[in-house]
């Protein structure tokens, strides 16, 4: 049997940031928590939590003195400020793509616009990006954003951004672009993929065009995981989504 390894396998920059993050305050000494797990991997976080690094769930649970990490995902602006006031040491290890679109949505509202997301409404990430303005709408599907854009709640002329989540695919992105288009006359468009995400998710296409079978590695709970999942599904009947060597069955590589 052949296999072929993706060449973009692996975390991302800013993954592999947030991690060395944690590297480093743990092996120095410090009282070091991430804010949430610091990233969706549950081998890297207990890796970790051997080291003494804890997870806290909110600020509230950040202890004076304590050096507290936020993971890539980001957090709202409320959320850093409740960090703030608990006299912490803060790193803050937000992807700097994620750090961007805090931004763009932030200014957005502050010009009078509607800050419009695409994205996973419960995801860490899309959570923070929406906590940098005070009003916004969330959609996760294409159908979503077109029959609230045909609804009447929103004049067609009304001033409106739309961003993205990192880890969303092009497919999804690109369709809801045609449709805002089409709705909105003074719209603005910020394409806020990551371009590392997006690689990734071209070589998984290209890959199951031509495997008889794809194995993707990765946290269940991942998005990026579950969207390269997806992807290959699209193309390769035998897709396998496993968290490690041991959940792989000698069986489903059967005449591949």
């Amino acid at each position: 049997m052949s296999v072929t390894v993706a060449k973009s396998a692996g975390f991302c920059f800013g993954v592999n940031r947030a991690v060395e993050t944690v590297e480093k305050a743990a092996s120095e000494g410090a009282n070091v928590a991430t804010l949430g797990p610091i990233i969706h991997n549950r081998h890297v976080v207990s890796r970790f939590e051997d080291l003494g690094v804890r997870v806290l769930h909110s600020p509230r649970e950040a202890d004076a003195g304590m050096t507290v990490i936020i993971r890539s995902h980001g957090v709202s602006r409320a959320v850093l400020e409740a960090l703030q006031a608990r006299n912490v040491q803060i790193l803050d290890a937000t992807c700097p793509f994620v750090k961007r679109i805090h931004e763009i949505v932030s200014r957005a509202e502050q010009e009078g616009s509607l800050p419009i997301i695409i994205g996973t409404r419960n995801h860490a990430e899309v959570e923070g990006i929406a906590g940098w303005c005070s009003d916004c709408r969330i959609f996760e599907t294409p159908e979503e954003l077109e029959n609230w854009a045909t609804g009447g709640e929103i004049s067609s002329n009304a001033p409106v951004c739309m961003v993205c989540q990192t880890t969303s695919t092009e497919k999804l992105w690109k369709k809801c672009c045609e449709i805002a288009k089409k709705q909105f006359t003074n719209l603005k468009i910020y394409d806020t993929i990551c371009r590392a995400t997006e690689f990734r998710q071209g070589e998984a296409a290209e890959l199951s065009l031509i495997c008889d079978a794809m194995v993707v590695v990765g946290d269940p709970k991942s998005s990026n995981t579950g969207r390269l999942a997806m992807i290959c599904r699209e193309h390769c009947e035998k897709v396998a989504l496993v968290d490690n060597a041991s959940e792989l069955d000698a069986a489903f590589f059967r005449d591949v």
